[in-house]
């Protein structure tokens, strides 16, 4: 038997991920939820701000673990269902196969191994602008 060595993301590092995205969001005026999960998938942190639409908990959320899941950028995800010329007017990929494909995750990797270790996710306003955020 043979091990590998890895990493996780803590509870007070998802916790600073959370507490950078809501900066990043208030510098750019904007109102959202940014979320983070661990690597198989599970929300470690959650901060919807004052403002931010209800339903943007359960698609930050759903945005990190589809990063997660998937091993990519939700960007990428979201371009292969709405087709690269998508302008992100389609919403087509919103809810697919329970998962939500569209702007606004990204994965967050252990520099020391080149793992994901967890994701980060935002919703609350367009999904490129959810993107930045994240």
């Amino acid at each position: 038997m043979s091990f590998s060595v890895s990493s996780a993301v803590t509870l007070s590092g998802a916790r600073l991920a959370v507490e950078a995205g809501i900066a990043e969001a208030e510098k750019l005026g904007f109102k959202v939820t940014v979320a983070v999960c661990d690597a198989g998938g599970h929300l470690l942190a959650l901060h919807r701000m004052n403002g931010a639409m209800p339903v943007s908990a359960e698609v930050a959320a759903g945005k990190a673990q589809s990063a997660v899941l998937f091993a990519r950028e939700t960007k990428l995800l979201e371009g292969a269902v709405n087709g690269d010329k998508s302008k992100g007017g389609e919403r087509a990929a919103l809810l697919s196969a329970g998962h939500v494909l569209m702007e606004g995750g990204v994965p967050i990797i252990d520099p020391a191994h080149g793992n994901i270790v967890g994701a980060c996710g935002v919703s609350g306003v367009k999904p490129h602008e959810d993107q930045a955020v994240a």
